[in-house]
């Protein structure tokens, strides 16, 4: 039997975690959900699975938003560049963003750590796309 997935969303907007959470319900996908509402939490979430030596414990995907308050996505990218590639390496990182500034799109498309870079709202679609 495979271990249940573990996805992490970096969002400070409850709605929109709310919503991923449902999406996620409705299309049957067993996973763990974990939270963080701004870039600091989530990073001081991988420097504890690093320091405990807790890799199994990394998500299998990050859904991360530019724009929050404390710590930014971009942020949270400058840090995490400097996380274990043991953590890193099974990770799929996607920016999940409501900014569509081009600017935004080429800095994530220059970034190694991001897989994908998708526009809110997220749509089943784009959430299919994300988990295949």
């Amino acid at each position: 039997m495979s271990e249940k997935k573990k996805i992490a969303v970096i969002d400070d907007d409850e709605v929109f975690q709310l919503i991923i959470k449902k999406q996620i319900e409705m299309k049957n996908i067993e996973c763990d959900i974990l939270n963080f509402y701004n870039g600091q939490e989530a990073i001081d979430f991988f420097k504890k699975l690093e320091t405990e030596g807790a890799n199994g414990n990394a998500p299998d995907l990050v859904m991360l938003d530019v724009n929050m308050p404390v710590k930014d996505g971009w942020g949270f990218l400058e840090d995490y560049a400097h996380i274990s590639k043991d953590i890193k390496s099974k990770i799929s990182l996607y920016m999940v963003t409501s900014s569509v500034i081009q600017s935004d799109i080429d800095r994530a498309g220059d970034n190694q750590d991001i897989v994908g870079f998708v526009s809110k709202p997220l749509t089943n679609e784009k959430l299919e796309e994300i988990f295949s």
